[in-house]
């Protein structure tokens, strides 16, 4: 599964970790997996998604973030 960078400002902000598309684009480009993307379809203004696997790794095993909370803030509410 991917993310934009929007989605992953969403998430962080869920967690009160980031509040803005700079800070989650910041952590993408030092913490997690880039992955190119594939098509125009996505609504996004950078070139690349992020793995969300990568993501959650990150929350849980660096920020030590319980793995439920993780997964309620990751897949609870993706609009």
């Amino acid at each position: 599964m991917r993310y934009t960078v929007e989605q992953v400002s969403r998430v962080l902000n869920r967690l009160n970790m980031g509040f803005t598309t700079d800070s989650a684009k910041r952590l993408v480009d030092r913490k997690l997996k880039k992955v190119e993307r594939p098509s125009h379809h996505y609504n996004t203004s950078f070139n690349y998604l992020v793995d969300v696997q990568s993501l959650e790794e990150y929350l849980i095993n660096e920020c030590r973030l319980d793995a439920n909370l993780v997964h309620s803030a990751v897949y609870g509410g993706n609009q």
